[in-house]
């Protein structure tokens, strides 16, 4: 099954429930990710403060997600982006962890039953605690 998951970094680490934001630290810093696989592709924002998570449900394939996450990551987050992330793999969880692994990343996946996951930093559980107005 051919993976592709793009994960960017902000320069924040915010509270969705709590309407608050702050500078990210080392630890603790919000994402946005694009995944797909053949199950389907999604997007997810990831809430440092509070290790909530929001998954949005997307048209999308393996080939055309990296563009896809760039173009829109960029027009939203470019003034508090940090670093990115290109992972892709045809060997399934494991190759995605190992592809996170050989860019430095802890290979800490959050994976759902429908196939759905996404990038966590080592020691975090994130889940969904607010819902997206």
């Amino acid at each position: 099954m051919k993976i592709a998951l793009v994960i960017f970094f902000l320069t924040t680490q915010s509270s969705y429930l709590d309407n608050t934001e702050a500078d990210a630290t080392e630890g603790a810093f919000d994402t946005i990710q694009f995944l797909a696989t053949d199950r389907g592709a999604w997007r997810i924002k990831t809430y440092a403060i509070d290790q909530d998570v929001h998954v949005w449900s997307i048209a999308g394939t393996p080939g055309d997600i990296v563009a896809l996450a760039r173009q829109n990551t960029e027009k939203h987050y470019g003034d508090v982006l940090a670093e990115g992330y290109v992972i892709e793999t045809t060997e399934g969880v494991e190759g995605v962890r190992s592809e996170l692994r050989k860019r430095g990343l802890s290979d800490h996946l959050e994976i759902a039953e429908n196939g759905m996951l996404f990038w966590a930093p080592e020691g975090t559980q994130y889940r969904t605690k607010s819902k997206p107005q």
